[in-house]
């Protein structure tokens, strides 16, 4: 069973595991040698992929446990997807979810509507970054088309994806490195639901992660485009999907969805949101309401604790960007 519980690890959203990721995992990295020597996975950097005859004996195991899933090919970085994985671990071990439950996804497939390109959507000079999201044809169309005083869920899902095809505007793909889906309560909040609740964020609150291999080198133009598409996710949720619940929940309870930006070291995150911040809310301006946050995996794994909530977890870890910077 250890054999099998290792080897079917290496799905596709998670293709690379190194031995301190699976011991993260609560599994014997011991046994990443024994897979290795009968050639089911192979040696990549300083870590573990499947080979061919592992992804067959993925498929094969896969189907014995009837779980619904593929399995993950040698990435083209394999160590972004190990900071990903990492990430994803220490924010799994690192709080609870508060009478209620919690979803981390490494890697989600999404997308987005209108099809702009980021930079059409934002001019920056030095410090000074204009948007110009609010006046481009395409999202004033989506804003038209679906006001945000529409009822939730008057509409199927079917209905109003044709909808959204009938605009002509495009769709693009979008996939965050990290996110997490937190709902407090669930038991007060589970029989709320709506149809067009297209990625289960209703009722929710919502981290959205992008890990920064190199953040001396990570600037204020590539903040702004990470906020333009983003931007773009919330304006599809709050006019499109879940109108009028979408940052207020059913409840008239606030929905929080943050955006964090994961470095390797403190030291890290605290510069890079001290360069970022000096945007200060103008970074964010389309996205609002939201907040903007760097975090390290070196602040990650030194916490010893398991916060009760996310709130503590991000008051105790996270270096506001959008509140001042570090």
């Amino acid at each position: 069973m250890g054999k099998e519980s290792v080897l079917l690890l290496f799905d596709e959203k998670r293709p690379f595991w190194n031995r301190k990721l699976v011991e993260m995992a609560g599994e014997d990295p011991s046994v990443l040698d024994d897979l290795a020597a009968e050639g089911l996975l192979e040696r990549v950097e300083k870590g573990f992929c499947l080979t061919g005859t592992g992804r067959e004996r993925f498929g094969k195991w896969a189907a014995e446990s009837w779980l619904e899933s593929n399995p993950g090919a040698v990435p083209d970085d394999p160590d972004l997807e190990g900071m990903k994985l990492e990430t994803a671990l220490l924010f799994e071990r690192s709080f609870r979810g508060f009478q209620g439950t919690k979803k981390i996804t490494v890697s989600p497939d999404m997308e987005i509507f209108p099809d702009v390109p980021p930079r059409d959507l934002f001019q920056l000079r030095g410090e000074d970054l204009q948007w110009h999201f609010d006046e481009n044809p395409r999202v004033s169309m989506i804003r038209e088309i679906f006001p945000r005083d529409r009822e939730p869920g008057e509409e199927g899902l079917d209905k109003v994806e044709e909808r959204v095809d009938g605009t002509g505007t495009g769709r693009v793909p979008w996939s965050p490195h990290l996110l997490c889906v937190n709902q407090c309560d669930y038991v007060y909040y589970w029989r709320s639901r709506v149809d067009t609740d297209r990625w289960g964020l209703l009722n929710t609150d919502r981290l959205f992660l992008k890990v920064i291999k190199d953040p001396g080198s990570f600037d204020l133009e590539e903040a702004a485009m990470d906020m333009a598409l983003f931007s773009l996710f919330l304006l599809d949720n709050r006019h499109v999907y879940l109108p009028g619940c979408f940052d207020i929940d059913v409840h008239q309870q606030s929905a929080f969805t943050w955006w964090f930006w994961a470095t390797e070291t403190q030291e890290e995150a605290r510069s890079l949101a001290s360069r970022l911040g000096t945007l200060g809310r103008d970074l964010v301006s389309p996205a609002e309401p939201t907040d903007a946050w760097t975090i390290s995996l070196e602040a990650l794994n030194r916490y010893d604790r398991k916060a009760d909530s996310f709130y503590e977890f991000v008051d105790d870890l996270a270096i506001p960007v959008t509140r001042g910077g570090a």
